[in-house]
C-alpha cells in the first residue's frame, strides 16, 4: 500500500536548467553568518521523505536522476487516496486544494472537513505500517492514543533515511538562523531544531481566528526576539494542533491571502513585525514547492506583499523542473519561468531541494573554516 515514484537516468543537468545555484551559494554565506537567511519550507518536502522508499530516495538525490514528468508526486498520490475515500467525483483527484474544497462543501463545515483530512493522513500512515513486525505494537498503541500525525511520524522513526544519508531538516537546523518559515501543518522543523540543542518557538498564523485557543507557548508575543539558539518557526498555513488554521482548500487560500492583506491590527497583527521585517530584508530560500500549485502561488503573492523589488535582496526558488509540459516546450517553459522570477528578484535552481541543502551545508562548512 506504500507510495512510490519512478525515477529515470539522464545526462547531468545542462544550461537548460536555468540554475544559478553555485553563484548564489557563494553570495549567501555572509548572510547566513549574520542570520539573515530565511528558509521557507513546503509541506510536501517532509511528506515526500516520509512516504517514499529508500531506492527512490537514493536515486533522486544522485547527480543524474530526475523524476518522470508524467508521474504524480507523492503528495498528489496521497490526495488521490483521500479523494477515493471521500468519493470525489471529478477528474482532478490529485489536486489537494480542489479535493479539499469539495469535501468542505460536502461536510457543510470547514473545521470538520479539515479534522477528517488530518485523520485520514494519520490512519494512512498507521495502515501501511500495520504489518511491519518491528512497529506492530507501536502502531496499536498509537491507534488507542489517537496520536497526531507528527507524533506518529516520530514514534515510527520516519523519515527512514538510508545509512550515511543526513536529514535535510537537521542540516538546515544546524545553520545559525533566527527564523524558519514553513507551510507545513506539522512540527517537523521544531523537532529537527531541538535535535540540534536549540529551543525553537512555534508561531502560528491564526488567519481564521481561534487565537484565544492558542497554547501559552504558541501565543503571539510582540516582545519575542528570535535568535540562532532560540529561533522562531512560523507556520503560515496553520498547525495540526488548531485544525481551523489549516490552509487546505481553494477557499482557504483565497481567505488566507485576503486576511493577511487586509489586516490592520497594529498592536497584534496576524503577521508579526519581526516576520515582516525578515521577509523584507532577508535572503529567502523557497524549498520544495512546485510553481503550478496553490500553496506556492499564494505563498509567493504573500511574500511579494512585504518585499520591495527595488531594494530587497535576491531570493532563491529551489525545485524540480516543472512537469506536465510537452518535451518540445520544456526549454521554453523553463526559460519563461526564469525570466518571470528574475523580474521578482528571485533566482531559480531547478534541482532537488535536498541536494541543494547538501551543497549549502558543504559551502557553509568551507566558509566557516575560511576556505572560501
Amino acid at each position: 500500500m506504500g507510495l512510490r515514484r519512478r525515477v529515470e537516468k539522464e545526462k547531468p543537468a545542462s544550461s537548460e536548467s536555468g540554475s544559478s545555484g553555485s553563484d548564489y551559494l557563494d553570495d549567501i554565506m555572509p548572510f547566513i553568518k549574520k542570520g539573515t537567511v530565511i528558509p521557507i519550507i513546503s509541506n510536501s518536502m517532509r511528506i515526500e521523505q516520509i512516504f517514499r522508499d529508500e531506492t527512490a530516495l537514493r536515486a533522486q538525490i544522485s547527480e543524474t536522476a530526475e523524476f518522470d514528468d508524467e508521474d504524480l508526486s507523492i503528495d498528489e498520490q496521497l490526495t488521490k487516496e483521500w479523494a477515493s475515500e471521500i468519493h470525489y467525483p471529478m477528474v482532478d483527484n490529485h489536486n489537494l486544494a480542489r479535493v479539499a474544497q469539495y469535501y468542505q462543501v460536502e461536510q457543510k463545515e470547514s473545521l470538520l472537513a479539515k479534522t477528517k483530512y488530518l485523520k485520514f493522513l494519520t490512519n494512512y500512515l498507521l495502515d501501511i505500517n500495520t504489518d511491519d513486525e518491528a512497529y506492530r505494537d507501536v502502531v496499536s498503541q498509537l491507534r488507542l492514543q489517537e496520536a497526531t500525525f507528527s507524533e506518529i511520524v516520530q514514534q515510527l522513526d520516519f523519515p527512514r533515511f538510508p545509512a550515511g544519508m543526513e536529514d535535510s531538516l537537521r542540516i538546515l537546523a544546524k545553520l545559525p538562523l533566527k527564523i524558519y518559515i514553513t507551510t507545513s501543518y506539522y512540527n517537523f522543523i521544531e523537532r529537527a531544531l531541538e535535535a540540534e540543542n536549540k529551543k525553537p518557538r512555534t508561531q502560528v498564523c491564526f488567519w481564521s481566528g481561534g487565537k484565544l485557543s492558542a497554547k501559552p507557548e504558541h501565543a503571539p508575543d510582540p516582545l519575542y526576539e528570535p535568535s540562532d539558539t532560540e529561533p522562531a518557526v512560523y507556520h503560515l498555513y496553520g498547525l495540526e494542533d488548531y485544525p481551523q488554521t489549516l490552509v487546505l482548500s481553494e477557499d482557504d487560500y483565497m481567505n488566507f491571502l485576503i486576511s493577511v492583506v487586509e489586516d490592520t491590527n497594529t498592536q497584534n497583527p496576524l503577521i508579526p513585525l519581526r516576520l515582516r521585517e525578515g521577509l523584507a530584508e532577508s535572503r529567502l530560500l523557497l524549498l520544495g514547492y512546485h510553481v503550478k500549485d496553490w500553496d506556492f502561488r499564494v505563498l509567493f503573492r504573500f511574500i511579494l506583499k512585504f518585499r520591495s523589488i527595488d531594494s530587497a535582496p535576491r531570493g532563491m526558488l529551489i525545485q524540480l523542473k516543472p512537469g506536465g509540459t510537452p518535451p518540445e516546450n520544456k526549454e521554453r517553459s523553463i526559460e519563461y519561468l526564469g525570466h518571470y522570477f528574475d523580474k521578482k528578484q528571485f533566482d531559480v535552481d531547478w534541482t532537488n531541494p535536498e541536494k541543494f541543502i547538501g551543497k549549502l551545508s558543504n559551502e557553509w562548512d568551507k566558509y566557516r573554516k575560511g576556505q572560501l
